[in-house]
This record gives structure tokens, C-alpha cells and sequence, in this order.
């Protein structure tokens, strides 16, 4: 049976509860027997609503954890890890605004249930801001293991008093329930929705300085092409100043991908204008549950195979026009190097994809970053164990050195145009697959 901790979704209201449960989740797993570090993923969400401060909006700070990336040590009769929580919150101008620091302890009885993919730990903080432009950085370290995670994320924090009509972010809630005059709600920390077969639930609250009756609610969703795959109409009633509301996307068999979801808000009284008041926005993503999630379009992600794959191997996954075939071969391919297929996940197909993740985020320039060359040398060999950057060297054109001990190797990179164009230049015969 599985373990509850109800909490009230804002302090003020007790008709809404969260459920904070381990509500099933997609999370990369990283192999610990690669050249990589081993870097545990969590997910991070940040959602702003009206404040009862004056001249603040209040922001609920979220992490997921999932259990197989935690270290359990045994205490007694019970697995028991723990994790500590940092989020800084900077201005624009980067100034310091807000420090908040926790530890999480998670507690449980059965040993499967601590490397479970199924389950998370799933914590949750509070903090008033002021209305405007952030960054949050969000790290999460294991106390056992020491290993560590960072995410950081811009976010614009609405200012709820400014319109006599306003509407909250957007929580996307992955089951709703009700008990007597309360619901309750597992909220969706990840952002995939495509483990919800029967569709999800958005949550948010309207405040109406109004003396309106009732509201007008439009969702709308787009594919990453901008085009509407979907709209939902509803009226809900006003509830005073403030109302929480609940709108249902239907099982939409949407294909993998980022969607954008928009909430306008009309007044729906008989004298009010049908003219959108207030409207917010978010995205949400539809990931496959044997893939890594950063895979969301399986044509590209053959393509990034070319570092491990001959080409044959590729021309037989392409060679088929059936999306499901396609994507059969591709699972086949990478099954067959999985190197402890007893377990859940494929590490190495997991790592690899991680490393090709991580070169888009860091290396793209003129080319996506896994087709650079340091994205290439990245995603073959893992990170370096040493860089020497040269930035700035009288003389020199900016250059990189990476080294690799273990292996007995380095690689000098050069920016011949002083854009950030890193070229491979040592050493100098082609490696494996090289794409320019």
C-alpha cells in the first residue's frame, strides 16, 4: 500500500489538498559503470499564485526525486536516505533574494520499493517573492553518496494585483480525487503527461476584483508547429475574490513531443463582455516510458546514434516507414547492449543519450552540439577529467585542451573565429563518425 502525506496546496485554503505520493514518473537513470559522473536527476517546478502580502505573489518551490537515484542504507528495520535541498533565488542583475536549505529523509520498509522506478520522494517549500524576472537554482545532493544535481530555470513571477481580473500559473495534476467537500491532487512535477492514459487535470486560481457571477474557461493546446490540437470550453462558477478551478484534457493520443497548453479567462455573467480578461500558459511534454526522456524525436535521436552504430545498423532502423517498426528496431538495437538486462532500465542507451543531452545544452553553436566536435568527443568518451581553457591568451586564438588520463589521451580544440566555433585540431586524423 502506498504511503500518503497530504499537505494543503496554499496555506490560507484548506478545500484543496495535495497528495504527495509515489505517483508514477519517467527519469533518466545514469549508469554508474561508465566514464561519466554519476549525476542523479530530479525534477524541479516552480508555480506563482496570489500572496495575502501585500505587494507579493507567493511561489511553491517543488523537487521529485526518484527513489533509484537515492543511496538507502539500512537503520534498523527500515532503508532510510537523504538528500539535502538548495534553492537560491537571484534577480535579473543577479542579486541574491531568497536562500532556502532542507533535508529530506525518505523512509521504507521493502528493499524493491528503494530502486523502484516507480517511486519518488516528492518534497515541497513555499517563499513570497516580488512581482518580476528570476532564476532559480535548484541542487539536490545525496548525504550518503555525496553525488550531486543542479537545475537552474527563469521564471517570471506574475503581479496578481495589478488587473481587476488575473489568473495563476498552471499546475498540471495527475489524479484528482474527492473526500466530502475536500479534493485532493497529485500534482505532475516531471511535465510528461504521456503515462496518463485517461488525460490529466490543469489547476489554477482566478481573482476577481469583479462582482461577476461566473467565469468563461477556453483551453487550448498547440504541437511544437504552433497548430491547435485541442480546445475545451467550460464555465465554472466565481467564487469571491479568489477561485480555485479544475479543467480536465481528455485522452488526447497525442504523439511525443513539447505542447504549449493557454487558459483564457472571460466573465460569463449575462452582462459581462465576452472579451478574454485574463489568460496563462504553460508547457507540458508526452515522453515513451522505454526511452530516455530526452528523447522526443526518435528520427533525430537515430540520427544521433552515428558515434556507437555502423551504418548499416542505421540504414535498417530508417529503411522502414512504420513509425512503430521504427521504433522497434531502434529498442532492439540498443537491447542488445544492454549491459545488465536485469534490470528496468538500459544504462547505456540511457547514458549515452545523457551525453548527447548534455552537448546540445553546452556546445551548440553554428552546429547542434552533438555534431560538434566537442560534442563528439563528449558523447564517445564521457566528460574530460581535466580542461584547460585559454580564453584569452595574447597572441592565440582561444583554444581548449581536454585530457583523459585513464585513456592516455587529449584533444586541443580551437576557436578560429572567435565566436565560440570550437574546432578539433589535435589530433588530426578524423575520429569515429565525424560530421562536418
Amino acid at each position: 500500500m502506498m504511503t500518503r502525506l497530504v499537505f494543503p496546496l496554499v496555506p490560507m485554503l484548506r478545500a484543496v489538498l495535495l497528495v504527495f505520493s509515489t505517483a508514477p514518473i519517467f527519469a533518466q537513470s545514469v549508469p554508474r559503470s561508465l566514464n561519466a559522473a554519476a549525476t542523479p536527476t530530479f525534477f524541479f517546478e516552480a508555480i506563482s499564485f496570489s500572496s495575502e502580502q501585500l505587494n507579493k505573489s507567493h511561489v511553491d518551490i517543488y523537487l521529485q526525486v526518484p527513489h533509484e537515484e537515492l543511496r538507502f542504507v539500512k537503520e534498523g528495520d527500515l532503508y532510510v536516505a537523504r538528500y539535502e535541498v538548495n534553492v537560491s533565488v537571484y534577480t535579473h542583475d543577479k542579486k541574491l533574494v531568497q536562500d532556502r536549505l532542507w533535508t529530506v529523509e525518505v523512509r521504507e520498509q521493502d528493499f524493491a520499493q528503494t530502486t523502484s522506478k516507480r517511486q519518488s520522494s516528492l518534497t515541497q517549500r513555499g517563499m513570497e517573492l516580488e512581482p518580476g524576472n528570476y532564476e532559480f537554482v535548484v541542487k539536490m545532493e545525496d548525504q550518503d553518496s555525496r553525488r550531486s544535481a543542479q537545475i537552474g530555470r527563469a521564471m517570471l513571477i506574475s503581479n496578481y494585483e495589478r488587473d481587476s481580473m488575473s489568473v495563476s500559473d498552471i499546475m498540471l495534476v495527475n489524479r484528482l480525487t474527492t473526500e466530502g467537500e475536500k479534493k485532493k491532487i497529485v500534482p505532475n512535477i516531471s511535465g510528461d503527461v504521456g503515462h496518463l492514459s485517461e488525460g490529466f487535470f490543469l489547476f489554477f486560481e482566478v481573482y476577481n476584483a469583479g462582482t461577476e457571477d461566473s467565469l468563461e474557461l477556453t483551453c487550448r493546446v498547440y504541437n511544437s508547429k504552433k497548430e491547435q490540437v485541442y480546445e475545451r470550453q467550460e464555465r465554472h462558477a466565481a467564487l469571491g475574490a479568489k477561485t480555485q478551478s479544475f479543467l480536465k484534457v481528455e485522452n488526447l493520443k497525442l504523439p511525443v513531443g513539447t505542447y504549449l497548453v493557454t487558459m483564457d479567462i472571460s466573465l460569463g455573467g449575462k452582462t459581462a463582455s465576452p472579451s478574454v480578461q485574463a489568460t496563462t500558459s504553460r508547457t507540458f511534454t508526452v515522453r515513451w516510458s522505454d526511452m530516455p526522456v530526452s528523447i522526443v524525436d526518435l528520427d533525430k535521436a537515430i540520427d544521433q546514434m552515428r558515434y556507437i552504430a555502423r551504418d548499416s545498423d542505421l540504414e535498417f532502423i530508417r529503411s522502414v516507414s512504420d513509425a512503430e517498426e521504427k521504433r522497434k528496431r531502434f529498442l532492439d538495437f540498443w537491447a542488445k547492449r544492454d549491459p545488465d538486462p536485469t534490470t528496468p532500465n538500459n544504462e547505456l542507451m540511457e547514458e549515452y543519450y545523457r551525453r548527447v543531452e548534455f552537448t546540445n545544452k553546452n556546445y551548440t553553436h553554428y552546429l547542434e552540439g552533438w555534431r560538434s566536435d566537442r560534442g563528439m568527443v563528449y558523447i564517445r568518451l564521457g566528460p574530460p577529467e581535466n580542461i584547460e581553457r585559454h580564453p584569452f591568451d595574447i597572441n592565440t586564438k582561444p583554444y581548449e585542451v581536454w585530457y583523459y588520463y585513464q585513456l592516455q589521451r587529449e584533444f586541443v580544440f580551437i576557436d578560429e573565429t572567435g565566436f565560440g566555433d570550437y574546432r578539433l585540431k589535435y589530433p588530426t586524423t578524423d575520429l569515429w563518425g565525424r560530421i562536418r
